[in-house]
C-alpha cells in the first residue's frame, strides 16, 4: 500500500464517531444479511465481538506502515478464523459489509478514493488471512 492509500484509510476511520460502536454493530447486521450462514459462528456476546472488531480495526490502522507486523497478525487471524470454521469464500461478504459500514456511517464523507483504499486494503488483508488459514491446515497448527 502506498502512502495515499494509507492516508485515505486513516482519514475514513478518523471520521467514524469516536468511542461509538454503532458502526461496528451495523457492520455485523449487514454481514448477517449478506451471509446468514455465518451467524451461528458468533455464539459469544455480540458486545464483546463488536469491541474486538473495533480494537482490531484500530490496531490495523496503527500498523499500516509496518507491513511485516500487519502480515503476521493477518495470517494469525486467518488461522484462528479457520479454526472457528470460517471458509475462505466467506471473506467476500465481510469485505462488502466493511465497505457498507463506511458508506452507511459516513455518507458523502466516504469518498470514492476512500472506498478504493478500503477495497485495496481488504484484498490485501483477505489474501494474508487466506494464506494463514491455508498454512495452518498444511502444518496441522491449531489456532
Amino acid at each position: 500500500m502506498d502512502s495515499t492509500t494509507i492516508r485515505y484509510l486513516r482519514e475514513s476511520v478518523a471520521l467514524l464517531p469516536a468511542g461509538d460502536l454503532a458502526p461496528v454493530d451495523e457492520f455485523y447486521r449487514r454481514l448477517f444479511e449478506l451471509a446468514p450462514e455465518v451467524r451461528p459462528m458468533f455464539q459469544r456476546e455480540m458486545d464483546l465481538q463488536t469491541k474486538k472488531f473495533s480494537d482490531m480495526l484500530a490496531w490495523v490502522i496503527a500498523h499500516l506502515e509496518h507491513p511485516h507486523d500487519l502480515c503476521q497478525e493477518l495470517r494469525a487471524m486467518g488461522a484462528r478464523h479457520g479454526g472457528y470454521g470460517v471458509k475462505i469464500d466467506q471473506y467476500a461478504p465481510v469485505g462488502s459489509a466493511l465497505i457498507w459500514m463506511f458508506q452507511h456511517t459516513l455518507g458523502d464523507r466516504f469518498t470514492p478514493e476512500m472506498e478504493e483504499a478500503w477495497m485495496e486494503f481488504y484484498a490485501f488483508a483477505s489474501f494474508e488471512m487466506e494464506r494463514g488459514s491455508r498454512e495452518a491446515v498444511l502444518t496441522g497448527a491449531c489456532p
